[in-house]
């Protein structure tokens, strides 16, 4: 697939990125369904060499997929979204809460309960301008931000200082309350390392401890 990515489930892969504007590794998330490549929150590597690599990776894929898009969770993982989208023609989707804020062209804003590319459910998540993407046939969710993978917890509601102003975690963890009767198989946080079993407790035991 992409340098140093690896795949969780059947056409679900997952590849870890150093941020430097973050000081941080990050991850993205690729999905393959037969009918093109889903890309979301994509991140590019900053040096020189890697990049080559990646792009020359990523430009084999598209070629094999025929098709790709690109979703974002959040405007803060902007990341390489606009260069992926201009350099393979493909459309950007980013919720409608941050469409203003990632300052570049989006071509597919959507809402909570909306459909996207590669069988990507939307759920909301407790703040306007982010989602947690529901991928229905690996049984994963994919999250930006408001859920977090870690070392102490496997998975946890995010701290309140990635919050806006007004909401709290309780209120994340009560808007994600829907994903509690999905069958969820494996969470897939885009910061912190994937949790691959026991992932439905992991879930619940999250929600549980911010929802006070």
């Amino acid at each position: 697939m992409l340098p140093g990515s690896e795949e969780l489930a059947p056409g679900l892969h997952r590849w870890v990125t150093f941020y430097p504007g973050w000081g941080q590794d990050v991850s993205s998330v690729a999905i393959e369904d037969g009918h093109g490549l889903v890309l979301v929150d994509p991140l590019a590597p900053a040096g020189l060499r890697e990049a080559r690599a990646f792009w020359r990776a990523l430009d084999a894929r598209v070629r094999e997929a025929g098709h790709v898009d690109v979703v974002v969770t959040l405007h803060y993982h902007r990341r390489s979204a606009p260069d992926v989208a201009q350099r393979y023609d493909a459309l950007l989707w980013a919720p409608t809460g941050s469409v203003q804020r990632l300052k570049t062209a989006v071509h597919r804003p959507f809402d909570p309960g909306d459909e996207l590319p590669g069988g990507l459910g939307v759920y909301a998540s407790g703040r306007d301008d982010e989602v947690v993407l529901w991928h229905a046939r690996t049984g994963a969710v994919i999250s930006g931000d408001v859920l977090l993978g870690g070392v102490r917890k496997p998975y946890r509601v995010c701290p309140p200082s990635w919050l806006p102003d007004g909401v709290t975690r309780a209120d994340v963890a009560r808007a994600l309350a829907p994903l509690r009767e999905l069958p969820v198989e494996l969470l897939v946080p885009l910061h912190g390392p994937p949790v691959t079993a026991g992932a439905r407790e992991a879930l619940a035991a999250a929600l549980d401890e911010a929802d006070v």
